[in-house]
């Protein structure tokens, strides 16, 4: 089944922001992805991501308040947590704060 509901033009890289939440807390399923994939996130296609993540959170949030979806609504609460926590990983690794 093919959901176009909240389709758009956009990068590639946009398709797995939405897939991102299946493999969160599961690097294995990230890096069988990838394996299938091909290849590694270029470090661009990462922070395209990143900076996708957070516009889909807003964007689930509003469309799911509208359209009364909780799981809409709270897949997008649950990105903000992620990005912060993935943040505060990479500064604790190279000594930021």
């Amino acid at each position: 089944m093919i959901d176009f509901e909240r389709g758009e033009p956009g990068p590639a890289v946009r398709d797995l922001v939405r897939l991102s939440d299946a493999w969160d807390g599961r690097p294995d399923l990230f890096e069988a992805f990838l394996s299938g994939y091909g290849r590694r996130l270029t470090a661009t296609e990462e922070a395209r991501m990143t900076i996708d993540m957070a516009l889909d959170a807003v964007s689930g949030i509003a469309y799911g308040t509208a359209h009364s979806d909780p799981e809409l609504i709270e897949r997008g609460r649950r990105t903000p947590a992620r990005l912060r926590a993935r943040h505060h990983t990479a500064l604790s690794s190279t000594g930021g704060t």
